[in-house]
C-alpha cells in the first residue's frame, strides 16, 4: 500500500517538474527586444545619457511624448533631431558648445517698461538663456526684463 502511495507522489512530483520546465522563466518574459542601431548611435553621441539622471529621464519623457502624443517614428532621423533640439531647450547650460557659439551673437538689449526721471538710459541686458526662458514661458522680453530689474533692486 505504501509503495503505491510513494509511486503516486513521485508521479505527481515529476508532473510538476515537467510543467515547471514548460513555463517560461521570469528572465525569458522580461527579455527586451534588440536595440535600434540609431538609438545606440544616439546614446553613444550623447555622453550624458545614462549618467545624468535628470537629462536621461527627460529624454525618456520626451520619447514618450513624441511617440505617443505627437506621432513621431522613433526610427526616423527627424525624431532624433527633435529630441536633441528639445534637450538643448530644456538644458541649455549642459550644452556648452552650442551656447558658446550662440554667445558670439549680440545679446538683446531691452529698455525698461516704465519711464524714469533719472538721467541716463535704463537698460537691462538679457543673456541668451534668459531670452530662451522668456520665450519658453511666452513672456514678452520687455516684461521679463522689467521683472528681472525689479528682483535685482529688491
Amino acid at each position: 500500500m505504501e509503495e503505491v502511495r510513494v509511486n503516486t507522489l513521485k508521479n505527481k512530483l515529476s508532473d510538476q517538474k515537467e510543467t515547471e520546465v514548460k513555463t517560461p522563466s521570469l528572465d525569458q518574459r522580461l527579455q527586451t527586444p534588440p536595440a535600434d542601431p540609431k538609438a545606440e548611435e544616439w546614446a553613444e553621441k550623447n555622453d550624458w545619457f545614462g549618467k545624468d539622471s535628470a537629462m536621461t529621464y527627460t529624454a525618456f519623457d520626451l520619447h514618450k511624448k513624441l511617440v505617443e502624443e505627437e506621432g513621431f517614428d522613433p526610427k526616423s532621423d527627424e525624431y532624433y533631431s527633435e529630441i536633441d533640439k528639445r534637450m538643448k531647450l530644456d538644458f541649455p547650460h549642459k550644452f556648452a558648445k552650442t551656447v558658446s557659439q550662440e554667445s558670439t551673437k549680440p545679446t538683446q538689449t531691452v529698455a525698461s517698461a516704465t519711464r524714469s526721471v533719472k538721467p541716463g538710459r535704463n537698460t537691462v541686458r538679457l543673456t541668451s538663456s534668459q531670452v530662451a526662458i522668456a520665450k519658453k514661458l511666452n513672456v514678452p522680453l520687455e516684461e521679463y526684463a522689467k521683472q528681472l530689474k525689479i528682483t535685482k533692486e529688491a
